[in-house]
């Protein structure tokens, strides 16, 4: 008898409101946010692990740490 009183008998849920719309798109911006800020973060403690355990290597053998005085191509200092 639900047609009686004018009623569908969807009883489902309304649909969002312009507000709640809002804030699921609030939402889904923040946590794509923290998951970004995330992997920048990794990517970065990955970098510095990378440069601690190849940096030995390249002061070694970078022309930064030649020494004795420095020359140019003119052989002046």
């Amino acid at each position: 008898m639900s047609g009686l009183f004018g009623g569908g008998g969807g009883g489902g849920r309304p649909a969002p409101t312009q507000a709640e719309k809002r804030a699921q798109a609030a939402q889904a911006r923040a946590e794509e946010r923290a998951a970004s800020q995330e992997r920048a973060e990794m990517q970065g403690a990955q970098s510095r692990r990378r440069l601690r355990r190849t940096g030995g290597m390249r002061l070694l053998f970078s022309p930064a740490r030649q020494e004795g005085p420095k020359k140019t191509k003119l052989g002046v200092e």
